[in-house]
Formats: structure tokens, C-alpha cells, sequence
């Protein structure tokens, strides 16, 4: 009982040492900043500090990504809104898949949870990042579902300087559950480099194609709606990919 609440407390000062510096610079709102102790400390409990340190990318990237010439993308039109802050709504439909995940592994054990998990927060990381970076395109961007030429910010548009950010950053996650140690859960190292690079890549494909589609025309499917598919479609690419190896 006391090292369970030990690791919870040392997950609570590590949480405040990222999150409030990041509220404090306006990359999170005050909920964001709740639900990311929530996640945080859940991911760490369950999941240890190698699937941490994967989570912990996606906040830095999105975080880093989103305000990268953010008055630029702002003057635009096409800036994320409260000055970049993301909210719990944000944060739970970004990360919820991917704590969900590191439960089942904590309770049932199995390396495909863990395939399951790089594959969301790959995802989870590749919409956000990859599409901020995106939109800083020189070249107009295209709606997914037809190709046609749209504005930028458009939601479902894609544009060669997003897709090829995807992979990157997906690839740099991938580099960094090898490195971690997270192949020592029954996945070899190459693999699970190819499968957090598919599962990244195809669920942040599949969120711009419900952005052109559901998102734009559902009143009640927004954004973080697709986040959430999103993380879903990560999570079973790689799963699958996981099964074929």
C-alpha cells in the first residue's frame, strides 16, 4: 500500500512539473490541466514510465506544434482558439483510448495492448502535430475525399508537408518505445517501429477523413468526436499489424 501511494504521489510532482509550467504558457486551460493529471498519473500507474514517456511526447509535440507560428496561423484564421489552450475535452478525447488500454495491460497482461496503445497515441500525435505543421503549408492544401483544392484549415484537408510530418513524428515515437524499453514487453524492436508508424499513420488519416465527412456535416460530431475515432482507428491498425507480423 505505501509503494502504491508512493508511485502515485512521485506521478503527482512529475504531472506538476510538466502541466503547470505548460498552463502557465497557455498550452492547456485549467481542465486540460485536471484531466492531464488524471491521465498522467493513470498512465503512469498502469502503465509504468515507458508508456509515459510516450504520452509525455504527445503533449510536448502538440504542445510545441500548436504554437509554432501561432500568430501567423492565427492571422489566418486557422489557429487553434484560446490561444492554443487545450481543454479536458481535448485531452480525454485524445488520450482516453490509450489509458484504456494500458488498464487492460495492467490487469490482463499481453504485448498487443501494448501494440494497441503506440498505435492511439501515435495517432493521438500525428492529427495534432502533423496538422499543425500542416497548416503552415505554402502550397494549398486538399480535401482527402476528392483531392479538390481547399483553403486551408478546411477540416478532412491534407497536404504533402502534414502527411510526411506524420511519419516523421510517428517514426520518432516509434524510435522511442524501442528505446525506452518497451520492447522488452514481447514485441522485437523493428516491429513495434512498424507498427507505431502504421497505427499513427492510418488513424490520423482516418480523422481527416472524418473531418470532411462527419465533422462537417453532423452538428453533433465534432472534433473531439474525431479525436476520439481517431485514436481508435490507431489502436486497431496496429493491433492488426501486430496479429500479421
Amino acid at each position: 500500500m505505501i509503494e502504491v501511494l508512493a508511485n502515485i504521489a512521485i506521478a503527482f510532482v512529475v504531472c506538476s512539473a510538466i502541466g503547470l509550467p505548460a498552463y502557465k504558457i497557455n498550452v492547456v486551460s485549467l481542465s486540460g490541466l485536471l484531466s492531464g493529471y488524471v491521465m498522467g498519473i493513470g498512465i503512469i500507474f498502469f502503465g509504468g514510465w515507458e508508456a509515459f514517456l510516450i504520452i509525455l511526447m504527445f503533449f510536448i509535440l502538440s504542445g510545441a506544434t500548436t504554437k509554432y507560428h501561432y500568430d501567423q496561423k492565427k492571422k489566418k484564421g486557422i489557429a487553434e482558439k484560446k490561444g492554443g489552450a487545450r481543454g479536458y475535452k481535448n485531452v480525454f478525447g485524445n488520450g482516453i483510448v490509450s489509458l484504456a488500454l494500458v488498464i487492460l495491460y495492467f490487469f490482463f497482461g499481453g504485448s498487443v495492448f501494448i501494440a494497441g496503445y503506440l498505435g492511439s497515441a501515435a495517432a493521438a500525435t500525428c492529427d495534432t502535430a502533423g496538422g499543425e505543421i500542416g497548416r503552415l503549408s505554402k502550397t494549398e492544401p486538399r480535401l482527402i475525399t476528392n483531392l479538390k483544392k481547399v483553403p486551408a484549415g478546411t477540416e478532412g484537408a491534407i497536404s504533402l508537408l502534414g502527411k510526411v510530418a506524420e511519419i516523421v513524428i510517428s517514426v520518432f515515437m516509434g524510435l522511442i518505445a524501442w528505446a525506452s524499453g518497451m520492447a522488452a514487453n514481447g514485441i522485437p524492436g523493428i516491429e513495434l517501429l512498424f507498427i507505431t508508424v502504421f497505427g499513427g499513420f492510418i488513424g490520423a488519416t482516418v480523422d481527416s477523413y472524418l473531418g470532411a465527412t462527419l465533422e462537417t456535416n453532423k452538428e453533433w460530431f465534432g472534433n473531439n468526436s474525431t479525436n476520439f475515432l481517431c485514436t481508435i482507428a490507431g489502436a486497431a491498425s496496429s493491433i492488426l499489424l501486430y496479429y500479421l507480423l
